[in-house]
């Protein structure tokens, strides 16, 4: 167990290390992707595992081998990226192959990162210990996974159609929409206890329960609420009592305020590891994403996963339910990599992953398992960094250490491949629709997201498409090539991309590790970003060129000493009033989205600016009904010009006024 700072002769040996390594470190990286057939998951143990024919037996991690391959990666993409901070752990059938520190836990302080006590947060790795407790309940007879969640609760979760079950809630399949408001707060007070939380924001249900995959992180409040109210204890002296405790997770916590003991361990979050730190974040409802953790507890936490549930004599959970879990349920497309309960499934260079990210304001990590080679891996940054460099080093670390250890499995095509005319028609029947995800917010005015920056899909030349934010692991877009019908592979990968059709037309999509969570809809046509976002551009031009008239026109009868006509002056006036309120309201919510989409500035959230947005907009609606009452009543001494240019400028406030009703502008109260 070593600690390496940046700093000084690490540099030195840094840099001799990287010019060995860097054509490895340098080549195209590709994104995590599924397994063309997502398959049941032996666990450990349970039954045989058949190797490849060129496999190397079981417990071949060389410890020295993988902190020489970690020393020169994590500090060279710690450096790319402008990260202070990172802890990495490996372990392999039953134990610890290496726990590395990098870089800083606080910069200021020079205080260096330590594998084994430095605390950073996993964000909704907590989620695993939440379905972790649910098991034990299940064991119990305390929980059935298959019982309506509202049996359980003191207060009711909607449902469409039939009930919400604890199952539906650890695979996201939910079908609530995203809460973000009091989810994750700055600072050392919560506005309000996990508990008025999820009884105070219940979200919209926007599918029915069972039917598509939407990330949930209040369903998974909801699910650590009722092992609250099953076991009588809060979730926090829960996990420490019956999975932390049991462990030997001596550095990790759930309470938001920390133990005296574990405070001076806690490393600062950055947003760039140049800038200064920032307050703590704290989560409300702690099981969603409160974790505290050291990377030597989190190694723990995965011994004890891989081993069926026990660690050091202490079982957490039975053999059979830990292969209950990692088992993949039932998915909209078979294809693609399902979700089991709980973890994620996914393909890592062939090999059958199960796994869990977790993404707070300043910290990046993700746990990693291949139950079949019995090795895991925990990492973590304590910066988002430059570009999104924490993300991308959580996932480049795990996809080279496969690489780099376990053998190659050769990339297999899934399916034949189409010709050429079925691939452009294909590609040209998805450009042809804009596309949301189904992990959204639908009753706020977060819907505005899917008028200004829809999902595309796009052909290209070679008879591949791409898709909007579908990245690589090298920033590029990557590219899929249709493989059987409605089903596209990746270029040179092993990633897929599926459409399930209904009548002969796309009504889902979803691709790569990600689509066990969420996926692709069409957004409804009578809002489709197709011809909304141009109508409301040419509107707003309209409102702006009808003000510059007005101003100018004001300017130009002053100039020549002309009065303005008597008729019709307070119709002008109303008019005038109307799309100044229009503009203003628009301009209003462009700079309130723009402070909005600062780094912390959801978590750090102030009541009165939205309140005031909402009733600017209720005010611009208004203006665009007065508008057309204008129109209406309009003098018949008008020019022919000028009473057209009502109807004109009513009908631009009117397509305002619809995209306020239609993308949540117009909700009232201070849900997010």
């Amino acid at each position: 167990m070593k600690t390496y700072p940046i700093t000084g002769r690490r540099w030195r040996a840094f840099a001799s290390g990287l010019l060995l390594a860097s054509a490895g470190l340098l080549a195209p990286l590709h994104a995590q992707v599924p397994s063309s057939a997502p398959q049941e998951v032996p666990v450990p143990g349970s039954v045989p595992v058949t190797a490849d024919a060129g496999a190397a037996p079981a417990g071949t991690l060389d410890a020295a081998r993988v902190d020489t391959f970690l020393d020169g990666l994590v500090p060279y993409l710690m450096a790319q990226g402008d990260l202070a901070g990172a802890v990495v752990t490996v372990v392999e059938n039953g134990r610890i192959v290496t726990e590395r520190g990098f870089g800083f836990s606080d910069v200021a302080k020079r205080a260096p990162v330590d594998p084994e006590t430095t605390l950073f947060r996993p964000g909704s790795i907590s989620k695993l210990f939440v379905w972790t407790a649910v098991m034990q309940l299940v064991e119990q007879g305390k929980l059935d996974l298959d019982t309506d969640i509202n049996t359980y609760l003191d207060f009711a979760v909607p449902a469409k159609g039939q009930p919400i079950t604890l199952r539906q809630v650890m695979t996201h399949t939910s079908g609530l929409e995203e809460r973000l408001r009091y989810l994750i707060v700055l600072g050392p007070d919560h506005p309000a206890t996990g508990e008025q939380y999820l009884k105070e924001w219940v979200p919209d249900q926007i599918f029915a329960p069972g039917t598509k995959p939407a990330y949930s992180n209040y369903a998974t409040g909801v699910a650590a609420y009722i092992v609250e109210r099953v076991s009588g204890q809060s979730f926090d002296d829960y996990a420490q009592a019956h999975i932390l405790g049991p462990l030997g997770m001596q550095y990790a916590s759930f309470h938001q305020t920390l133990p005296e003991t574990l405070l001076p361990h806690v490393a600062a979050g950055y947003r760039l590891g140049s800038g200064g730190s920032n307050p703590a974040e704290k989560v409300t409802t702690p099981g969603v994403g409160g974790l505290y953790a050291s990377g030597g507890s989190m190694a723990r936490f995965m011994l004890a996963m891989l081993n069926q549930g026990e660690l050091d004599g202490q079982r957490i959970l039975r053999p059979e339910t830990v292969a209950q879990m990692f088992a993949p349920q039932p998915a909209i497309l078979p294809h693609l990599p399902r979700m089991a309960l709980g973890w994620m499934t996914s393909d890592t260079g062939g090999y059958d992953t199960r796994s869990h990210g977790g993404t707070t304001l300043f910290f990046y990590s993700w746990l990693y398992l291949i139950p079949e080679r019995n090795i895991g891996l925990f990492v973590s940054t304590n910066s988002a960094g430059r570009d999104g460099a924490g993300s991308a080093l959580r996932a480049q670390v795990w996809e080279r250490m496969v690489e780099e250890f376990l053998p190659q499995r050769p990339i297999q095509a899934a399916g034949p491949g189409v010709d050429a005319d079925t691939a452009r028609d294909h590609a040209a029947t998805l450009a042809g629709v804009r596309w949301q995800s189904t992990r959204r917010s639908d009753s706020t005015y977060l819907r505005m997201l899917s008028l200004f920056s829809p999902v595309r899909v796009h052909p290209q030349d070679d008879g591949t498409i791409t898709v909007d934010g579908q990245k690589g692991l090298n920033g590029q877009l990557l590219r899929w090539r249709e493989v059987s019908p409605w089903l596209w592979q990746e270029e040179h990968g092993r990633g897929l991309l599926e459409v399930k059709i209904e009548d002969g037309r796309p009504v889902y999509f979803s691709a790569g590790p990600f689509a066990s969570v969420f996926g692709f809809e069409p957004i409804p046509g009578w809002r489709s970003p197709a011809w909304l976002f141009p109508a409301l551009l040419v509107s707003l031009l309209v409102l702006t060129l009808s003000a510059i008239v007005r101003i100018s026109g004001v300017f130009v009868r002053r100039y020549h000493g002309v009065a303005a006509p008597v008729e019709g002056r307070g119709l002008r006036w109303l008019q005038t009033l109307s799309v100044t309120i229009l503009l203003v309201g628009v301009v209003a919510w462009v700079l309130y989205a723009q402070a909005l989409g600062a780094p912390g500035a959801i978590a750090d959230f102030n009541n009165a600016p939205l309140l005031a947005m909402q009733a600017l907009s209720w005010l611009a609606v208004l203006g665009a009904l007065v508008l057309v009452w204008v129109a209406v009543r309009k003098p018949a001494s008008w020019p022919r010009l000028r009473r057209a240019g009502a109807w004109i400028v009513a009908g631009a406030g009117l397509v305002v006024a619809f995209v306020a009703w239609t993308h949540g502008l117009l909700t009232t109260g201070v849900q997010l």
